[in-house]
């Protein structure tokens, strides 16, 4: 059974349009994004309408986007299960966190831990897969302590900054999460209880974690 805590997943809806667009009208946020960015704020809208509108009324979605929330700071970030391949019980994921101050290790590592429980226990999945930015080194060493296995190296494939950078491809079976939350069990409780300590964190979090 998946530990409670005051941070929870659920599906997007048309309210959160607004909150959304304002995180990916961020530089910072964008910077970490896998693919090319909107080139434009209408863009971006129309992006996010379109995301939200595949979230509902599929009977078997090949994709699922859902936001992060808390009791305490309403939407903290989203969640988006690409690729759903419901036979063969696999995903590809995208983890973002959207408000900057909330951008810290404890709240990445919740957010990592409630989507890995979704996959797994709400969707049954069996693997979870993702892509991440080799510049975005706090996201992937999340995801090799959970017992991920990098399975793949893409060189000089993504362009930031006027550079070139290589992404990693990880995946993440559930037997390795079960075996992951099954050592670390009073850690993740003590964890999960309690979603912030974002004053009080030196280190900020990854942008996302995929």
């Amino acid at each position: 059974m998946a530990v409670k805590s005051k941070t929870f997943l659920r599906r997007a809806e048309r309210e959160d349009l607004d909150t959304v667009v304002g995180w990916m009208e961020d530089p910072d946020f964008t910077q970490f994004l896998y693919g090319d960015p909107a080139r434009s704020p209408r863009q971006i809208r129309e992006t996010i309408v379109q995301m939200l509108g595949r979230s509902a009324g599929q009977t078997v979605p090949g994709a699922i986007y859902l936001v992060i929330d808390s009791e305490e700071y309403g939407p903290i970030g989203m969640l988006s299960l690409q690729n759903i391949s419901w036979r063969n019980r696999a995903c590809t994921l995208d983890l973002y966190i959207g408000q900057k101050h909330l951008r810290n290790r404890l709240v990445a590592a919740v957010a990592f831990v409630r989507a890995m429980e979704y996959c797994f226990e709400e969707l049954n999945l069996h693997r979870v897969g993702a892509f991440i930015y080799a510049f975005n080194e706090r996201s992937w060493r999340i995801f090799e302590k959970s017992g991920a296995v990098r399975e793949l190296v893409l060189p000089k494939h993504v362009a930031r900054d006027g550079q070139l950078h290589d992404v990693y491809g990880y995946g993440l079976l559930r037997s390795e999460f079960e075996a992951f939350k099954a050592k670390h069990a009073r850690s993740i409780e003590n964890l999960m209880s309690s979603m912030v300590d974002d004053h009080r964190s030196s280190e900020p979090a990854p942008e996302n974690l995929s």
